[in-house]
């Protein structure tokens, strides 16, 4: 990715800016610095974490630690940030492992216990690229959308994403108070995580601080050596009132609080926390970003705009008695972020309020997933669920929160094959919509193999993970039939009949193996739909039209100069949102 070092984006500039801040002024005045348009508006970790970077900064270049120094790029900035992304990122890696090969290990222990020991030793046997665990690590460790977002547009994204994999992995299995430190911990780095605090919520509140009843079956399904008899004992000695675990409520609100104190608290004593909120939560922005994020507001903006287009409106009953100037237009496709550019013409107009209260009410399906099973599938899933929804009808959305749902979504990829085609799906289009950030000329052909060299990985995958689930219970039904046989020769005490009964097990076991030949010979299929084929043809065309069409026919004519990130956005929020909705049709139908 050093080739990218001449065109860098307006994120290595926020960054450095950041470094400069936290530096060289005290914390007092982290979040009144305005010199440069990129104030500092992550929360106080993410500054501290910036400061600490500095200390390191200073011995490669300290230039890049002035203030007043704005667009320094020299090439040792642009490596040491480069560097510091990457290295950061060995955090992503150890918890997509971790977590990876922990959710595989529970698979195995549901399995040992209805499988016999041969099957395990045949479990235990597999090739790296039949290995579930390594399947999902691959997945996600490259995924797509963070190489794009994080290494050539430059974020830190993979470290932050690191402490919400380790959070979840403590979590699912059992470390409630580590797990829900971590998640803290993420927030006060950045708190677009507050999109999955609603699933957090629900699930420490439901499965620690709650008294679960005696017939509930949403305890976890795998327990280690001893837990179930552990459990048994520390809910006899729990204390509760009202159902409610006191002294776990009152762990857990230690723990929490203490996070945020470490954080906020400086800003309450100095009485400038009006300050910080004002920074962390620019509702002055507006609805939409400038490239609209591919979400359900993005089509309202399109229609406000088809409307628009030579008067159509006019042709509508409801809108025919609207009179509209012609100098007034709007600016939804303008580039402009501030909200005063923003306003529909025709629909009504979108606040903050309306936003919140539209996800709240379509939050109530990740509360639904997580309410009525404790187990890491219903866990995960409740998480992307509710980062989708605040993706989906949040105020002020970026495009690259897509990989808030890409990410977690990718340890679910190889439940079954709905899943499968749902990462798939969503991967694909998802991932395609960030390609607006790569615009330049030399990063188009970069994007493209990205995308489709990560698409090729995720299907040859699937097809790894189907034929070994395949094989595998193909080899269930050999064992099985050659344990049947051996219990018969056993209680046959006829020689004559003990040969007649091997003579039908080797045509049994031959029949068997003849099935399982053909069964490896079936090739894997996702199930698409035919329309979903057609979609997915249709971002070629898509790519087609901005890489070659746009530029050369419309790109220079004004009207049409941002048509091309208009199309895009909308084409993408068609097909995402169809994704979300397939998450619904997951819950309410519980296919896991």
């Amino acid at each position: 990715m050093f080739i990218y070092i001449k065109n860098l984006s307006t994120d290595f500039e926020v960054h450095r800016n950041w470094l400069a801040i936290t530096s060289s002024l005290p914390i007092s005045k982290w979040y009144f610095e305005n010199r440069s348009e990129w104030t500092l508006d992550y929360p106080p970790f993410f500054g501290w974490f910036e400061y600490f970077l500095s200390k390191f900064a200073y011995y490669i270049d300290s230039e890049m630690l002035v203030i007043d120094n704005l667009g320094y790029k020299s090439t040792s900035t642009i490596l040491f940030q480069r560097f510091s992304v990457i290295i950061s990122d060995s955090l992503f890696i150890l918890s997509t492992l971790l977590l990876s090969n922990y959710i595989y290990n529970i698979i195995i222990k549901n399995n040992k216990n209805n499988n016999n020991n041969n099957n395990n030793n045949n479990s235990n046997n597999l090739h790296w690229y039949h290995d579930k665990s390594f399947i999902i690590s691959s997945i996600i460790i490259l995924n797509p959308g963070l190489l794009m977002v994080d290494h050539i547009h430059f974020q830190y994204n993979g470290f932050l994403k690191g402490i919400l994999i380790l959070s979840i992995y403590f979590l699912v299995r059992g470390n409630i108070l580590i797990g829900s430190i971590l998640f803290c911990v993420l927030l006060n780095f950045k708190h677009i995580y507050m999109y999955m605090a609603p699933a957090f919520f629900v699930y420490l509140l439901k499965y620690y601080c709650l008294k679960s009843n005696s017939n509930d079956n949403t305890t976890l399904k795998v327990n280690h050596s001893g837990g179930k008899q552990q459990q048994q004992q520390q809910q006899q000695q729990e204390f509760t009132i009202f159902g409610i675990k006191i002294f776990n409520l009152i762990k857990l609100g230690i723990s929490v609080l203490s996070i945020f104190l470490i954080s906020l608290g400086p800003f309450f004593y100095m009485g400038q926390i009006q300050q910080l909120i004002s920074r962390l939560f620019p509702f002055g922005r507006g609805l939409s970003h400038a490239y609209w994020a591919p979400n359900f507001w993005s089509i309202y903006n399109f229609l406000d705009r088809v409307l628009l287009f030579n008067g159509l409106y006019k042709k509508i009953p409801f809108f025919k008695n609207i009179i509209i100037p012609d100098q007034v237009t709007g600016n939804l496709t303008s580039g402009l972020v501030g909200s005063e550019t923003q306003s529909h013409i025709l629909l009504p107009k979108i606040t903050p309020q309306i936003t919140l209260l539209i996800t709240i009410l379509f939050l109530i399906p990740s509360i639904y997933s997580i309410l009525k099973n404790k187990s890491w599938k219903h866990f995960i899933l409740g998480i992307c669920q509710s980062s989708f929804t605040f993706f989906m009808f949040g105020w002020h959305v970026h495009e690259k929160a897509i990989i808030m749902i890409t990410i977690p979504m990718g340890f679910l990829c190889l439940v079954n094959n709905k899943f499968s085609k749902l990462y798939f799906l969503l991967s694909t289009i998802g991932h395609y919509s960030l390609f607006p950030l790569l615009f330049q000329v030399e990063e188009i052909p970069t994007r493209i193999l990205i995308l489709v060299t990560y698409t090729l990985l995720v299907y040859l995958s699937f097809i790894s993970s189907s034929s070994n689930n395949s094989n595998h219970s193909n080899n269930n039904n050999n064992n099985n039939n050659n344990n049947n046989n051996n219990n018969n020769n056993n209680n046959n005490n006829n020689n004559n009949n003990n040969n007649n009964n091997n003579n039908n097990n080797n045509n049994n076991n031959n029949n068997n193996n003849n099935n399982n030949s053909k069964q490896r010979k079936c090739s894997f299929s996702l199930g698409l739909y035919w329309f979903e084929k057609i979609y997915l043809f249709g971002i070629i065309l898509l790519e087609i039209f901005n890489v070659f069409i746009h530029p050369v026919f419309l790109a220079h004519i004004q009207r049409f100069s941002f048509i091309s990130l208009m199309i895009t956005s909308v084409y993408t929020s068609v097909g995402i949102i169809y994704c979300y909705l397939f998450t619904f049709k997951l819950i309410f139908k519980n296919e896991f």
